[in-house]
């Protein structure tokens, strides 16, 4: 379904456009924002008349694609230069609206008001020539029906969120509903109760969102999670449920005016906003975002979301987490001041940020009837809010620089109100429900980068309002914005988020600290983590962090597994029966500071916020020495996900466990140097191996050994646990220890060195000590460091419990960190 007469649609606009009322004030911050992001303007040609409604960057990154509000595709060479000067291109016209484009496998896929387009330029010309149609299964009969699509999925899915019919009527079919089409063009209804969307697309766990317009049924803008078979909160579109028997029973209509945390009960289907933009304050009719994938070329903010505004001309960032099974999240102020409406916004692969639109003939706050604009990051460091996350008791604020730990430590720094919106039938709403909560006690962090707050009177349901005015970093820097705003659906379970120990220095932390003494490693930080249930890590990694210090200069810090109690507690059930259960390892925020990460866990399920502090750090280009179980380390955890697509365990660290090729707790290991690989720095000094451990089959013949993978060590199964033991010549010597790299979302290259040995009692062989402490000073760099003549002694006494879960014949039981100090 193509072109309606643009001159018949623009004057329907002005006929239905209301009076404006005033936009509001900006934030007032435009000029010290311009210190970090600078804006950049990009010529547009008068007569081509470019408002953009989404982007997309060619193959060769060097091309961005533009396609409009008006029907037309363009392709522009030099958008990304320095000082732009863009040569446009167009590709394609007389299409209707565009509000979704991707550029798969020689096509460009596009988004219009009435169906999702393959586009294609068959004789090579330059411009498109064939027009094939994916899905037209939804209904369009008025102007303002617009059709917003994702950029394909994993799959190579588009979700297509479709607008109401002026807001208020579903005249035809699926608009106010999600659809997915597939690659063949299947339509797959997904979720119904959309208003007016203006963005959809992944968050920055990897999950389909989209940006929510004020309105009836909409008390503020906000950002929602398209649940399959979800009520997003609209109930006109209720009369299409016949189409869609696949979603269930019609959801029980909501009452008006009422609360949505109140109508949540009632109607099982309702999704409740995951990030609501207090109107005007942030924004009033937010629209496109993308999530900053560039691994830090756009400042501090990697892997979050950018969102743009329609009517006031900003852009502001957002990040999000699943708490209780529902997510939530914070937005904040990020840059103003911006020439037109915005629609959609692109990252380019240098790391710097397009955003563009047009007015429409609607009231915009920006100057321009259409524009298209770059940010980019300057370099310097603002001093921000940084990220907002839920606890049991109140809330994490993380930094992009330290704070001043006498400023940051007393509660009166931060002020706190709430306030919800009337979930009504009637067009928004106002602040209701006001209260100020009490920030009772604060814990700065020792690296001075996050603090957590604890709160009496946090209200579920509620926005939680942060003003951080006098709050300063180490340098005494001012917050750039001093405001933030987290949507509170859910308090964290305390059952399911066992509780970290409070920061008070009367206590202990639940963490291990081993500073650093004289050594080749001085002033690097290594992040050990004992979090299994089998091997005694517990007892193995607080030994090798004493010998890394000692001997050679690491400041080591060893993070544990606990319980309610902040006890290191092996005894936890790995994997929980109830997968609303979750596993606990405080201190994990330590992670971006670290040089280098030695990882032991084992089906650990761990909320959300904590699973992130691995991801970020598998992006970060940071080496990581991963032991025994660390290649099982997570279970029903939330998705790795590297552009869009979930990456395992497998995948990152070069093979999993499959089963044990050795007897299991009966049958040890002996470790047989690859010939080709004895002169590898990490074999430097290293003697017999052998240990306890037996042999974990990695690869099997659906998974072979990696090609990226180089095998420096075979491991030998032995007849029995003694280590003169003779070899089980019935099984085969296998590869227990690799090394690899690896690129995450932030393209960056890091060292994986995965070794299938590392129980308590394999540690106490120095050969497996020594090929471990070597892999750290190869996976920091620092090769030519390594040396056969230094120490790898045992620092103190180590006596190694045996692996296995009895753990009352065996002597484990919950203990306080200190006990393996």
């Amino acid at each position: 379904m193509f072109s309606i007469l643009f001159k018949t649609l623009a004057a329907i606009t002005i006929a239905c456009t209301p009076q404006a009322e005033p936009l509001g004030e900006y934030w007032g911050t435009g000029e010290a924002e311009s210190a970090y992001y600078e804006l950049v303007d990009v010529p547009l040609p008068k007569e081509l008349a470019i408002e953009a409604g989404s982007f997309e960057v060619m193959p060769d990154e060097k091309s961005l694609a533009i396609a409009t509000r008006r029907g037309d595709i363009f392709v522009a060479d030099g958008v990304f230069d320095e000082h732009p000067e863009p040569k446009f291109f167009k590709f394609a016209e007389g299409l209707d609206e565009i509000f979704g484009l991707a550029y798969r496998d020689g096509s460009f896929i596009a988004t219009q008001q009435a169906e999702v387009s393959r586009i294609t330029d068959v004789d090579g010309d330059g411009r498109a020539d064939r027009f094939d149609t994916i899905s037209d299964a939804w209904g369009f009969g008025n102007y303002h029906e617009f059709a917003f699509g994702s950029k394909p999925d994993a799959d190579g899915n588009v979700w297509v969120a479709l607008c109401l019919t002026k807001s208020y009527h579903s005249d035809e079919p699926f608009r106010g509903w999600c659809l997915k089409i597939t690659p063949e063009g299947k339509s797959i209804p997904i979720c119904s109760g959309i208003r007016s969307p203006c963005g959809i697309g992944p968050n920055e766990h990897g999950v389909m969102f989209y940006a929510e317009s004020q309105g009836p049924w909409n008390g503020s803008c906000s950002l929602k999670v398209l649940e399959p078979g979800g009520f997003m909160g609209h109930p006109i579109s209720f009369n299409w449920y016949e189409l869609a028997p696949e979603m269930g029973p019609v959801p029980v209509e909501p009452n008006t005016p009422s609360r949505l945390e109140t109508e949540r009960k009632r109607v099982k289907q309702l999704v409740p906003y995951a990030v609501v933009f207090p109107y005007i304050r942030m924004g009033r009719s937010i629209s496109g975002f993308q999530v900053d994938r560039t691994g830090g070329k756009f400042g501090p903010f990697a892997n979050q979301i950018f969102i743009g505004d329609f009517s006031l001309g900003v852009v502001m960032r957002a990040t999000t987490e699943k708490v209780n099974g529902v997510w939530q999240g914070a937005c904040y102020p990020f840059r103003e001041g911006f020439d037109t409406g915005l629609l959609a916004v692109q990252f380019t692969p240098d790391g710097s940020l397009i955003a563009g639109g047009t007015n429409r003939g609607w009231p915009v706050r920006g100057p321009k009837a259409y524009a298209i604009q770059r940010l980019d990051w300057t370099g310097l460091m603002p001093f921000e809010i940084k990220e907002i996350k839920a606890t049991p008791q109140g809330f994490e604020l993380a930094f992009t620089k330290p704070v001043d730990r006498d400023i940051a430590a007393q509660p009166q720094t931060y002020q706190l109100k709430t306030f919800t919106h009337m979930y009504r039938q009637a067009y928004g709403s106002p602040e209701v429900d006001q209260t100020e909560p009490q920030v009772s006690a604060v814990n700065v962090a020792d690296d001075a980068m996050s603090v957590v707050i604890k709160v009496n009177g946090l209200v579920q349901g509620h926005v939680h309002d942060f003003f951080l005015p006098d709050m300063r970093s180490s340098d005494d820097d001012k917050l750039l914005h001093a405001n933030a705003y987290y949507t509170l659906n859910e308090i964290p379970n305390t059952d399911s988020a066992p509780k970290v120990p409070s920061g008070d220095s009367s206590q202990s932390k639940p963490w291990l600290h081993f500073k650093g003494g004289v050594g080749p490693g001085k002033g690097k930080h290594v992040v050990l983590i004992a979090a299994e249930q089998e091997y005694r890590s517990e007892q193995s990694m607080p030994m090798l962090a004493k010998v890394l210090a000692k001997h050679h200069g690491f400041d080591c810090t060893v993070l544990f597994s606990v319980n309610e109690n902040g006890e290191v507690d092996p005894t936890i059930p790995a994997p929980f029966k109830d997968k609303e259960m979750r596993h606990h390892i405080p201190g994990l925020d330590k992670l971006s500071n670290a040089d280098c990460l030695i990882w032991m866990s084992r089906f650990m399920h761990l909320p959300d916020d904590q699973m992130k502090h691995f991801h970020d750090y598998f992006d970060s280009g940071k080496p990581i020495i991963a032991l025994r179980t660390a290649n099982h380390g997570f279970q029903f955890g939330k998705d790795y996900v590297v552009n869009d697509r979930v990456v395992g365990l497998r995948e990152l660290l070069g093979g999993a466990f499959s089963g044990h090729h050795g007897g299991w707790h009966r049958e040890s290991t002996r470790g047989i140097v690859v010939d080709d690989q004895k002169n590898h720095p990490i074999l430097t000094g290293v003697g017999e191996i052998w240990g306890t451990s037996d042999v974990y089959r990695c690869h099997t013949d659906q998974h072979p050994f990696p090609e990226d993978c180089t095998a420096l060590v075979l491991g030998q199964p032995l007849v029995n646990l003694e280590p003169d033991a003779p070899a089980n010549t019935k099984k085969e010597p296998l590869p227990i220890a690799w090394i690899k790299t690896w690129r995450g979302s932030q393209d960056r290259s890091a060292k994986i060195f995965h070794f299938t040995m590392g129980s308590a009692e394999d540690f106490a062989n120095e050969g497996v000590r020594r090929l471990t402490v070597n892999a750290v000073y190869w996976g920091v760099g620092m090769e030519g460091e390594i040396s056969e003549v230094r120490s790898v002694e045992v620092v103190g006494d180590y006596k190694p419990l045996a692996g296995g879960f009895n753990y009352q014949k065996l002597g484990v039981k919950p203990r306080k960190p200190e006990f393996y100090k």
